[in-house]
């Protein structure tokens, strides 16, 4: 039965355009007479077009009437949208370039407040890179980036503002990427077979062309479907068509993670779904289970020694050995004794304070700062000129439980040789970094103390500021 369309069908919304309203809305009636009907209209009705996206940059949103089919699984609008030209990629390249800029190395701090307006161009942003020593984006860390990180309080595993941290818009994703995500197969193939860029997906190259939507993507329909624990979709992604199991988006280098550091790291691994997906890339035969991030050059390891879990890091079939050091030199035995974030360690010591600044935690929307590094400093130092300033974050001890979990992990890296010598970019050890918890553990002291040369390094291994563990522990335990 033919839908009469009515004049709110064919006006533009305040955050979408007709066309995207019509392919949002399961009847495909509604889809076919607006697209008939555009067809006799073009010049007038440019919302109506089967490409009449919105751009996140100026509605806080990325969408299409592609993307809108897709979300409410509707093959046949997503059929009568390709078959009337719709764009398979479902998202403007321009606006993938500028949704991705925002995650770029070397970027100014103030990109990473804005959520609305366009990003400064890509050629603005390298420059600005530049001048901080960065002349490619995935070269080893800067003097400057190390600098940087002294004055703030980032996690371990990336640089201080996590890219995309604060953003306040919707993912810029292509249409094969919502489509994984939410595990629509049907729909998947048929976007795929209607052209849709793919092609960075399928090679583990750290080739980046600007050219191509799928490598202008800070994510990939096998990142997609993992974060959303749709392991059916991630096994035919990998198996039916050959997606890479090693892909990294180097279009946001400090975040690139593959597959499995992405499902260890940026998902809930204990999820049952999210677990079947790691069994999936496990079982792949062409998985390099050793495939570090680019720039911090973190190990899958490295992320499971994170979380404390030993059934987890029993689960992965790499040998402890094979995690090494990270870019900024932890080793396995300094990331298990991080402190969980700022408001874990003892902010009441001012040696503390001068020699930590680095957190262990996985998650990804927890703030240090009320302003992104450097710019906190600058708000900082203005409040407290004025009125007391309150932490964002009250103090967070470890639980009994925590600590618990905490030594049992240590247990088993002292075990594995572990040495517990090393000495990060700050000069700090594992043992430095648990003499300055909010409430330290004398039973995990008393273990690394316990290893080979770790009595040496507990009374006369100093760190950038001149302090050893000894130090630290007698003073974080007067306070």
């Amino acid at each position: 039965m033919s839908y009469k369309l009515t004049r709110e069908d064919v006006t533009w919304g305040v955050e979408e355009s007709a066309a995207i309203r019509a392919a949002g809305n399961p009847n495909p009636a509604v889809l076919r007479a607006l697209l008939d009907y555009h067809k006799r209209k073009i010049r007038e009705l440019a919302g109506c077009s089967p490409n009449a996206n919105i751009s996140g940059s100026n509605m806080g949103t990325y969408e299409s009437p592609l993307t809108a089919a897709i979300r409410v699984n509707s093959a046949d609008n997503v059929r009568m949208l390709l078959a009337c030209g719709a764009d398979p990629t479902g998202i403007h390249i321009w606006d993938l370039s500028d949704y991705s800029a925002r995650f770029m190395r070397g970027r100014d701090a103030k990109v990473d407040i804005s959520s609305f307006g366009p990003c400064p161009s890509r050629l603005h942003i390298l420059k600005v890179a530049e001048s901080k020593g960065i002349t490619d984006q995935i070269q080893p860390l800067t003097q400057a980036e190390l600098e940087e990180r002294r004055t703030s309080f980032p996690r371990f595993w990336t640089e201080p503002n996590v890219p995309g941290q604060r953003l306040r818009m919707n993912k810029g994703n292509t249409a094969l990427e919502v489509a994984a995500g939410l595990g629509f197969e049907e729909i998947f193939a048929l976007v795929r077979e209607a052209g849709a860029d793919e092609s960075a997906w399928i090679s583990a190259s750290s080739h980046f062309d600007d050219t191509k939507p799928s490598s202008l993507s800070i994510t990939s329909p096998i990142h997609e479907a993992i974060e959303n624990g749709q392991h059916a979709m991630l096994e035919r992604l990998l198996n039916e068509y050959h997606y890479s199991p090693n892909y990294r988006a180097m279009v946001a280098p400090t975040i690139a993670f593959p597959p499995l550091s992405f499902a260890l790291g940026r998902c809930d691994p204990n999820d049952p779904n999210i677990r079947a997906c790691i069994k999936h890339l496990l079982a792949h035969p062409d998985i390099d289970l050793n495939l570090r991030t680019p720039i911090f050059e973190i190990h899958p390891l490295h992320l499971a020694v994170a979380r404390h879990d030993l059934e987890l890091l029993s689960f992965l079939p790499m040998p402890l050995s094979s995690a090494g050091m990270t870019a900024l030199g932890h080793t396995l035995l300094h990331i298990a004794s991080l402190p969980l974030t700022s408001m874990s360690m003892n902010r009441e010591v001012p040696d503390a304070v001068r020699s930590v600044h680095c957190a262990r935690t996985l998650d990804s929307r927890w703030l240090p700062h009320s302003q992104p590094s450097p710019l906190h400093l600058k708000t900082t130092n203005k409040i407290a000129s004025e009125v007391p300033f309150p932490p964002i974050n009250p103090p967070t001890p470890l639980t009994p439980t925590e600590q618990d979990a905490q030594l049992s992990i240590l247990r088993v890296l002292a075990d594995a040789g572990i040495d517990v010598r090393a000495q990060d970019v700050d000069g700090n050890t594992a043992l430095h970094y648990l003499a300055t918890a909010l409430n330290g553990d004398p039973r995990a002291m008393k273990l690394l103390r316990e290893m080979e040369g770790g009595e040496e390094v507990y009374n006369n291994c100093k760190n950038r500021e001149d302090l050893t563990p000894r130090t630290l522990w007698e003073a974080c335990n007067e306070a």
